[in-house]
């Protein structure tokens, strides 16, 4: 009997405060960051990228800063 993979409780916890993350785990989608930036920007993510943006990542998916 195959098990199926554990999804990683910081994820469970940031798609309660992400519609799209919420929606990348229901329908089984690659979590990723690059993934849920196509999804969260249609596939027109904001150029330049600021910490504004950043900012609105799902805390698992944000790049760390550089200091």
């Amino acid at each position: 009997m195959a098990t199926q993979p554990q999804t990683d409780p910081r994820l469970l916890r940031a798609a309660q405060e992400s519609p799209t993350l919420e929606y990348m785990l229901e329908k089984g989608l690659p979590l990723t960051r690059e993934q849920w930036i196509s999804m969260n920007y249609l596939g027109h993510p904001p150029e330049p990228w600021t910490a504004e943006h950043e900012a609105t990542v799902p805390e698992p998916f944000q790049k760390a800063q550089e200091s």
